[in-house]
């Protein structure tokens, strides 16, 4: 048996529970890109089967491309579905634990002693400093396992919220500028590699993207929160609303860890996405039509509160399908190479 039979006979072992078609397809396009390879090699001066034996070691180990081409074509397991929610569960669960908390607090009366203001804001900004180090760990856990589909969210929700950390709640803003939000994911790229673990996950990682651009997609996709708390805010008792947009974009990553196909996967997060937003449109423009804060010039206009909602979706929309231009990308050079 040669050298690429045996290699991709190894890695179909390693796709045995991905449907037939996609594990053919699969082996296809690789077979193709290795061949591609195996030739530039030969090319450059190598015999025939040295060639491809080198080309089979650059790409890497069997067992290591399977695993990865298995998180890219094939549904996640039930606790990689969870890993990916959890971003999106969070407000849900906050909810219900404020909600405990509040009717434990009308018996116990843990609260009457009202704590000062600016006590409040230390505890909003470690709050805010403990969720951010939370993510991170997470995702330099999904670093480290070659950043499985589960961790995508996590990276989106790292910068966002780092940037509101240290640009709106300690200050640095003039310190670090619009870099400040690089800074952790800088830090975890030091420890990772000083861990040796760091050249290898980031190859996963654009192998990932490169086979399935949504990836990228659903890491948008994990902003989304913190993109719906910051248009709530200022809006008074929304608490039981956003949880339940919580639901519906923790609905929507569940379908995408399940699917198998790219474009179900950019569907499922569009659908949830548009739903969670248009839900949230709907609410704020009843909210603030005819309403005046003390802050406010004149009362609000939910028309306009609509409009401006709308057009932050078609920039999200755009933003989600970005991603399909690598997909376009993929399949031109697939098409040259073949013709």
């Amino acid at each position: 048996m040669s050298s690429l039979k045996s290699y991709l006979a190894r890695l179909e072992a390693c796709l045995g529970s991905l449907p037939l078609n996609a594990r053919r397809d699969v082996l296809e396009e690789l077979r193709g890109h290795l061949e591609d390879r195996a030739a530039a090699l030969q090319a450059g001066g190598l015999e025939k089967e040295v060639s491809m034996s080198e080309a089979i070691e650059r790409f890497g180990e069997a067992r290591e491309v399977g695993t990865a081409l298995q998180d890219v074509h094939g549904q996640g397991s039930w606790g990689e579905v969870l890993k990916g929610m959890v971003p999106f569960l969070l407000q849900p669960i906050f909810f219900i634990l404020g909600s405990a908390i509040a009717a434990l607090d009308k018996y116990l009366h843990l609260t009457d002693a009202v704590l000062p203001i600016p006590v409040l804001v230390a505890v909003a900004s470690l709050a805010l400093l403990a969720f951010s180090g939370a993510f991170l760990v997470v995702l330099g856990v999904g670093w480290v396992e070659g950043f499985p589909r589960w961790s995508y969210p996590y990276g989106g929700l790292v910068l966002a919220f780092t940037s509101l950390v240290v640009a709106d709640r300690l200050d640095l803003w003039i310190i670090f500028n619009r870099y400040a939000r690089w800074i952790p994911l800088l830090v975890m790229a030091a420890i990772a590699l000083l861990l040796g673990r760091l050249w290898r996950p980031l190859r996963s990682l654009y192998k990932g993207v490169w086979h399935d651009w949504s990836r990228l997609s659903f890491g948008l996709y994990g902003i989304l929160p913190l993109a719906l708390m910051i248009v709530f805010d200022e809006v008074h008792g929304e608490e039981p609303y956003v949880a339940v947009l919580g639901v519906i974009l923790a609905i929507g990553a569940l379908a995408y860890m399940r699917s198998s196909r790219t474009w179900q996967r950019a569907l499922t997060l569009l659908l949830g996405m548009t739903l969670a937003w248009t839900a949230a449109t709907v609410y704020l423009a009843i909210y603030w039509h005819g309403r005046q804060e003390f802050w406010m010039r004149q009362p609000g206009n939910g028309y306009e509160t609509a409009r401006g909602m709308l057009v932050a979706l078609g920039v999200l929309v755009v933003l989600l399908l970005a991603p399909a231009l690598l997909g376009l990308l993929r399949h031109s050079i697939q098409s040259i190479r073949a013709a």
